[in-house]
């Protein structure tokens, strides 16, 4: 091989070192500011999906996250009452923001990308909701999630096996009969919620 095609080869293969790290840093890594300013604008836009991508895979994996970052990312735009432009450094400090219905309890981890750099993300735990039925029909009882404009039919089990912060509203039968609407706010703290039905 000849020397300027040496010299060629080791400048291409540089440039490809440095954009691959560049890339990686820039795109693939998260860092801590970065992280807020992600925060700010899933925020800001009320953009529940995006605020959802700032946690773990598993966080993201919940049942019915999607629907619990909704409802997060609209009572801190709508209730916060510290400034929307701070609520992501708020966050990632570990601190709770001021105003919400809720504490919610989030926290920073993170992990290393391609052995070279640090990226940060969230993670929460979920909240388990157990139904405690007093209405006298034993377990014959359907219960609909009405959250985000949808109205699907959960499981105990489902429930049980916990839910990612937010609000999440609920129309609840038993025996054939309509016992009333309810809902719960998981924090994020992991405590199991008791819902309990009644009759009117």
């Amino acid at each position: 091989m000849k020397k300027k095609d040496m010299i060629a080869l080791i400048v291409a293969v540089v440039i490809v070192l440095v954009g691959g790290n560049l890339f990686i840093k820039t795109r693939v890594a998260v860092s801590e500011n970065r992280l807020a300013s992600n925060i700010n604008r899933a925020v800001q836009n009320k953009d529940g999906k995006l605020f959802l991508k700032q946690f773990s895979k598993d966080n993201q994996n919940i049942k019915f996250s999607d629907i619990g970052a909704q409802s997060v990312v609209k009572d801190l735009h709508d209730n916060a009452t510290d400034p929307t432009s701070e609520i992501g450094k708020i966050i990632t400090d570990g601190r709770t923001v001021a105003g919400t219905k809720v504490d919610y309890r989030f926290t920073v981890e993170s992990r290393r990308v391609m052995g070279l750099f640090t990226s940060y993300y969230l993670t929460t735990r979920k909240s388990p909701v157990q139904i405690t039925n007093y209405t006298g029909y034993g377990d014959d009882m359907t219960v609909k999630m009405t959250s985000g404009g949808k109205s699907q039919t959960v499981t105990k089990s489902q429930l049980s096996s916990g839910l990612f912060p937010g609000r999440y509203d609920f129309d609840i039968s038993s025996g054939g009969e309509d016992d009333g609407s309810y809902w719960v706010r998981p924090a994020g703290d992991g405590d199991t919620i008791e819902l309990t039905v009644t009759s009117y």
